[in-house]
């Protein structure tokens, strides 16, 4: 059990927030505690009844552990929200114009590298082979870099099919409210 939680935590921190589906199997991979624990106690304490003795305390030790750290998770989530929703009911500019914005430059890149480029290296071939001259060519943008932040922003998985079918508002086609 707390191999899951461990393997949760460590999942989400590797891919960047998808433990869950990682996390199951890295839990899979690290032994419970409670498990090397149980082997601890067979091989060192041989009376049965302080054996169980100990097993339960470690039990209930880990037990309250893993509530602890369960609590300490959900404390940090709400928090996260309450975050979350006060960004989200400003009207601060600031906040509010980093998705347009991050967007935008994920657009500028996109034309640079797929339509600019191209074309400026074209150019300068056809320049050159007139002129005599060699031109380099244009640097290019590594596009791998940002599909991840163009994806996440865009929400393309199910989390939009989600919104529509629940009825989340402004997830539906059809008139909108008015945005400022």
């Amino acid at each position: 059990m707390a191999g899951g939680i461990i393997g949760s935590i460590i999942g989400g921190v590797l891919t960047g927030g998808a433990g869950p589906a990682l996390g199951a199997g890295i839990g899979a991979a690290i032994p419970s505690i409670a498990e090397i624990a149980k082997v601890i106690v067979d091989r060192t304490i041989p009376d049965p009844q302080k054996k169980a003795e100990a097993q339960a305390e470690i039990e209930q030790a880990l037990t309250a552990r893993e509530t602890a750290l369960t609590a300490a998770l959900q404390a940090q989530n709400e928090q996260q929200n309450a975050i979350n929703l006060a960004e989200a009911q400003g009207n601060d500019r600031f906040s509010s114009r980093w998705r347009p914005a991050l967007g935008w430059a994920c657009v500028a890149a996109f034309v640079y590298q797929f339509l600019a480029a191209p074309m400026v290296t074209w150019l300068g071939a056809i320049l050159g082979v007139m002129l005599g001259v060699a031109f380099p060519a244009p640097p290019t943008i590594v596009v791998s870099d940002f599909m991840p932040v163009l994806i996440g922003m865009l929400g393309l998985g199910v989390m939009r099919t989600y919104e529509r079918t629940t009825g989340v508002p402004g997830a539906a086609p059809g008139p909108q409210p008015a945005r400022r």
